[in-house]
């Protein structure tokens, strides 16, 4: 049993689950990870079920067996209301997760990680998409987050869906299609399909869900080098969408409102616009200096791990 306090830091998201436990102060002692908590993609059954396992492999990890864990910050996409935190509460107590509990979003954690004091803009563009802010007096404000029926604007997930939808019109031959089409090529290969005809039999299959569709995003993005058409209707769409949204979030906490003050630091994560330079570029770019330093986390969970030890202390 550990002879100090300890904190845990969980990251849940629409493709993975990660989860850190440490001491107030020093090194990470455990780490797990698991598959998508979000509970509004996957139910909420799938998402306690994944939260609990990396949790429990954090602790195996450090091989601290049922040490008591003083504060959890848990930052989940899709369980930033109310009726989702006393859920995510009730869960915390039943399950033995934690004595108390710091409910938190994805952009928290980004914010946490990504700013200097936790103060400014986040903006994620993962499975899904969301821009959130906070001042120092305490302002907040979001934008996105909607989820994919009717929001992700900008996010892995709504880029693999336009790609796919220009391979069809390309193949109906309702858009014009180059001498070279890479993101045909591209996304048949990876849905193993020989045509564009058979993306239909293995897209609406049982194993292509959200989460896997989202990952074709990477091949749309690398067409989008040599393809025009792919470059002007879905990666700068997307950067736009983004870029809307962190103007949103701006306005919302009206940082620019005193004179004088300096543009909002920028935090950016999310493995899709992590791993995009170009859509990073892009989005940098359209902002210019409405935005102050720009940070990116790799790490949204040592967020959570900060959020949690500023509780204890």
């Amino acid at each position: 049993m550990s002879p100090f306090p300890l904190v845990l830091g969980v990251d849940g998201g629409g493709t993975s689950t990660v989860a850190w436990l440490a001491g107030v102060e020093g090194a990470i002692l455990g780490r797990g990870t698991a598959g998508p908590s979000n509970a509004k993609a996957i139910g909420t059954d799938r998402a306690r079920e994944a939260l609990g396992g990396a949790i429990a492999q954090a602790r195996a990890d450090a091989g601290l067996g049922a040490a008591p864990i003083e504060v959890a910050c848990l930052g989940l996409a899709g369980f930033d209301r109310p009726d989702d935190r006393a859920l995510l509460a009730s869960w915390c107590i039943e399950d033995g997760w934690a004595n108390r509990l710091v409910p938190a979003n994805d952009g928290d954690l980004v914010l946490a990680a990504g700013t200097e004091d936790g103060f400014g803009i986040a903006l994620i563009a993962g499975t899904g998409s969301i821009a959130v802010g906070r001042t120092p007096e305490g302002r907040s404000s979001r934008s996105g987050g909607w989820g994919p029926l009717i929001g992700d604007e900008g996010s892995a997930y709504a880029v693999a869906l336009a790609g796919l939808r220009l391979v069809a019109r390309r193949f109906d031959g309702r858009s014009q299609k180059p001498q070279q089409d890479r993101l045909t090529e591209s996304l048949c290969r990876e849905l193993g399909a020989s045509t564009p005809r058979e993306i239909v039999t293995a897209l609406y299959g049982p194993k292509w869900d959200r989460a896997r569709i989202a990952g074709l995003a990477r091949w749309v993005v690398e067409a989008s080098e040599s393809d025009q058409a792919v470059l002007e209707f879905i990666l700068r769409p997307a950067a736009e969408e983004l870029v809307s949204m962190v103007d949103s979030v701006r306005s919302g906490i009206g940082w620019d409102d005193a004179e004088g003050v300096d543009p909002p630091p920028l935090a950016m994560a999310g493995g899709f616009l992590l791993g995009a330079d170009r859509l990073q570029a892009m989005v940098r770019a359209m902002l210019g200096t409405r935005i102050g330093p720009v940070g990116m986390v790799a790490e949204p969970v040592l967020g959570a791990v900060i959020l949690a030890r500023r509780a204890m202390r």
